[in-house]
């Protein structure tokens, strides 16, 4: 489609006005051409995106901010950015905010310290809420968040907390079914690998199991926590057990990573009898075809979506938080 009026700037960067005047439009037309929610003609805003395209413009997302409106950007917190999970929640995030005219940014966080340098960060952005999927919420970020009247929803994970929503699916319930599982199979004797011993998801999937455990063979299964959820301290963990008097004959990692590290290391391990391996997420690694192991499988996408549209329907006034909202996870055999 052709443009209308005079073809360059004579100055540097181009304008919203240098948009307007090759368009022939008005400048508020261009604003609103480029917001998601505001009525202009089709036809128009098409010429104003071919005139910003031919100028290479794009709004500018912090000035509107600045100028007092949302910066219709959300931010992703998370704390293991090795983790494919993490990357997998991010362009799922993404893809989520981009259909109600929004966008993600993504804060990787480590120590409890970075918490809130990472928040202050977030808000040089403007951001207009926060999805935490950090293993667990320090008070510092609750503090922080509650000075800064931001909307925050905790994904994947319960929060404990009042004050934040929570998106999560049931763990406990999940790892009990694992508990159930090696019974039904014939384990004598169960072991548990986890991540962080302070996230969330490793303490509620270990108190299930363990708890079902317990009903059902009268005693807790063997124990090991990885430290963190990634493949070369899921193998460490593995070899601890393997090297036991009496080798487990039925392990639930409590991730399906962590679960490839234990498939991995009872095969270079050599021993004859190869315990039985379970592990959590749903994800592909457990259906990669060397591997496929039994797995709770997570609707995560579901999971992820409803969380990205409530943060967002906070920010939009469209909803009343906090709320907490449970998904119910399936065992899985992949077999």
């Amino acid at each position: 489609m052709k443009t209308k009026g005079s073809r360059r700037p004579t100055h540097g960067r181009s304008t919203a006005q240098d948009v307007a005047n090759l368009a022939g439009v008005s400048l508020t037309t261009v604003s609103r051409a480029f917001h998601p929610k505001l009525s202009v003609a089709e036809k128009t805003r098409k010429l104003v995106r071919s005139a910003a395209a031919e100028l290479n413009y794009s709004p500018n997302l912090a000035a509107r901010a600045l100028a007092g409106r949302r910066s219709n950007l959300i931010g992703l917190l998370i704390n293991n950015f090795d983790d494919p999970e993490q990357l997998e929640l991010f362009r799922s995030v993404s893809s989520e905010a981009q259909k109600r005219g929004f966008h993600a940014l993504l804060l990787n966080i480590d120590q409890e310290s970075q918490q809130v340098e990472s928040v202050d960060a977030a808000l040089q952005y403007q951001v207009d809420g926060l999805l935490v999927s950090a293993s667990h919420l320090p008070e510092s970020l609750v503090q922080r968040g509650a000075e800064l009247d931001k909307p925050v929803v905790v994904v994947g994970r319960r929060t404990h907390r009042l004050e934040y929503s929570a998106i999560y699916c049931d763990n406990v319930a999940g790892a009990s079914a694992v508990a159930d599982y090696l019974f039904e199979h014939g384990c004598k004797r169960p072991a548990f690998i986890g991540g962080r011993a302070e996230a969330t998801i490793v303490q509620e999937r270990q108190a299930g199991f363990v708890g079902r455990i317990e009903e059902l063979y009268g005693y807790q299964p063997m124990a090991r926590i990885a430290g963190a959820n990634d493949y070369e301290n899921g193998i460490k963990a593995v070899n601890e057990l393997l090297s036991l008097p009496k080798v487990p004959d039925g392990i639930f990692c409590v991730s399906d990573l962590l679960a490839i590290a234990a498939r991995d290391a009872i095969l270079l391990s050599g021993i004859s009898e190869k315990p039985q391996v379970v592990g959590f997420g749903g994800t592909f690694l457990s259906k990669l075809e060397s591997y496929k192991f039994p797995t709770v499988q997570v609707p995560f996408q579901k999971m992820v979506r409803t969380a990205t549209s409530h943060l967002i329907d906070l920010v939009e006034g469209l909803e009343e938080g906090p709320k907490e909202i449970a998904f119910q996870c399936e065992l899985v055999s992949n077999s």
